[in-house]
């Protein structure tokens, strides 16, 4: 007899069956502890398994069919301790919690049975109130077995249209009273009931079988002994309940823009390879497990919303595919971006002691400035080439460059001008500008009355003798040239230097010529009409002309 028990006892716990054979149910999630953190700051990671049993994830009625005739006296007490026992496996079984309800939809009830059946508590989530009604069991009378069926599944019959049901007979004789069972059996099992039988004792166990659900090895169960109860009620318990899952692996591969520390589970064990944790489980009832850890920012990668643990991988020996969000956070606070300014800026050049201003302002991965990066400062090209500076960006991210132009033809130009910080990755991070400098103001202009040729007297204010000393300056061209051009012909002469002098002879009949001059006086030069004076510079600006009147030819 004892090897009929174990094998009985070895099937059911090997083998699900029925609707709850489908399995538990497993989800998962990934939480952080916090939305943002600084460049190399922490975040404390949780990976939650939510599991509930095969009976938690699908309600299910039971109902307990107790044999409590005059045979049962001398094994009533181990009857209750094992009924009792079934009980609170049910109980925790639906919500992971041995606490007198039976959770999730599923409830349990009891029906006695000797000359006839008694329902001693109704189906129900009170798991307090079913083991009481077991408490208050006392053997007596005969043996009514389709009474006991028929009582059993009438409870049944009314219950939520939604939950499986199972029937769980225990009885330790045969038929004393009433008809033969089997019809009542068969109309129970049409139905959808599940029947589990419990047979103690020399019973008739090819009766049993015939009342119980198919296949018989895994819904007929034997104790020979009173004592046996126990291991028999435990088996039927885990046939009923499904574990959620077995052989549980989650394997969790954190990113690597962080580090691993602290890894900790609350059940199995957790092993840490490199940026990879391996969770291990056995078994998974109804219950919620966790795996948690800390992930620290490493700041070489840089920063942004970041995934921390992007790829989560479960398995287990049921199959469950579980799936787990991706949470990000951002890592602020790492300097990635440069921005100089104005980018491109044009200035007249001339004033002496001119200088010119770039602001570079540091940004992370969301805009925001980063405060104390070192910035250097180039000019690359042009007329100010080779300048350098360097400072530190203030809370606001930005540090300025100032240098001084290059004066005279040579600081015209344009300057390229470049500002880097190095990543903590160690590249540069660059961002070029242009400045030009440029000279568009003409020359200023003059034309002034002269000492004749010989040096002597200073003209009269009329200049009857037309003596002219011819000046221009400018703001950059130290050397600008002056042109004389006629106000009654398209003659013109020129370029002559700053300083330089000239006789003007106003001949209306003859041709604009331009002679040496005699003395001090470096040109003579002959128009029709009046003469018109300009300067043009380096740059190509063109002075408005200055008129320098000539003395008309004697009358």
């Amino acid at each position: 007899m004892t090897a009929i028990l174990l094998a009985a006892l070895a099937a059911p716990l090997a083998t699900t069956t029925g609707a709850v054979a489908a399995g538990g149910t497993v989800t998962g999630t990934k939480a952080l502890g916090a939305t943002d953190i600084a460049c190399g700051g922490s975040v404390p990671v949780t990976v939650t398994l939510d599991a509930e049993t095969g009976i938690a994830g699908n309600p299910v009625d039971i109902e307990l069919v107790l044999d409590r005739s005059g045979s049962m006296q001398g094994a009533i007490g181990d009857l209750k301790a094992a009924a009792k026992s079934f009980v609170d496996i049910i109980d925790e079984a639906t919500d992971g919690s041995l606490d007198g309800v039976v959770a999730n939809g599923s409830r349990i009830g009891v029906v006695s049975f000797a000359d006839g059946a008694s329902v001693d508590t109704p189906l129900s989530s009170d798991a307090n109130a079913a083991k009481s009604a077991i408490d208050a069991l006392v053997a007596s009378g005969g043996t009514n077995h389709s009474a006991a069926i028929t009582t059993g599944q009438a409870q049944l019959a009314g219950s939520a249209p939604t939950n499986e049901k199972i029937m769980v007979i225990m009885t330790d004789g045969q038929t004393t009273v009433g008809p033969d069972a089997s019809p009542a059996a068969a109309a129970a099992r049409n139905a959808g009931t599940e029947i589990f039988g419990i047979g103690l004792g020399s019973v008739d166990s090819a009766e049993i079988r015939d009342w119980t659900t198919d296949p018989d090895a895994n819904h007929y169960y034997e104790a020979p002994t009173p004592a046996q109860l126990q291991e028999v009620f435990e088996a039927i318990g885990a046939a009923i309940v499904v574990p959620a899952a077995t052989d549980v692996t989650v394997v969790d591969t954190v990113a690597p823009q962080f580090s691993i520390s602290g890894a900790a589970v609350s059940k199995g064990a957790v092993a840490q390879n490199g940026n990879e944790l391996t969770w291990t489980i056995a078994e998974l009832g109804t219950e919620t497990v966790t795996l948690t850890f800390t992930a620290t920012h490493l700041p070489a990668t840089g920063g942004g919303a970041l995934a921390v643990n992007p790829t989560v991988a479960y398995t287990d020996a049921e199959g469950h595919v579980v799936t787990f969000g991706n949470p990000t956070v951002n890592v602020r606070g790492c300097a990635a971006a440069i921005d100089v300014e104005p980018e491109h800026e044009v200035n007249e050049l001339g004033t002496p002691g001119q200088t010119h201003t770039v602001t570079a302002t540091v940004t992370d991965d969301f805009g925001d400035p980063v405060a104390n990066v070192p910035v250097d400062f180039t000019i690359l090209g042009g007329p100010n080439a080779g300048g350098a500076g360097n400072g530190n960006t203030s809370a606001a991210g930005a540090v300025d460059f100032t240098y001084p132009a290059a004066q005279g033809l040579a600081g015209l130009g344009q300057d390229s001008i470049r500002g880097c910080f190095t990543h903590a990755a160690g590249h540069q991070v660059c961002d070029d500008v242009l400045k030009d400098w440029v000279d568009t103001t003409p020359p200023v202009v003059t034309c002034q009355p002269t000492n004749n040729p010989g040096g002597g007297n200073e003209p009269p204010a009329d200049n009857e003798d037309g003596f002219f000393v011819l000046t221009a300056t400018d703001a950059v061209d130290p050397n600008p040239q002056l042109y004389v051009s006629d106000s009654a012909s398209s003659a013109v002469f020129g370029g002559f230097p700053s300083g330089t002098k000239i006789k003007l002879v106003q001949a209306p009949g003859a041709t604009p010529n331009q002679k040496p001059g005699v003395g001090d006086i470096d040109w003579r030069i002959t128009l029709k009409g009046d003469a018109l004076v300009y300067g043009v510079d380096a740059s190509g600006n063109q002075s408005a002309p200055v008129s320098c009147l000539v003395p008309p030819p004697p009358k």
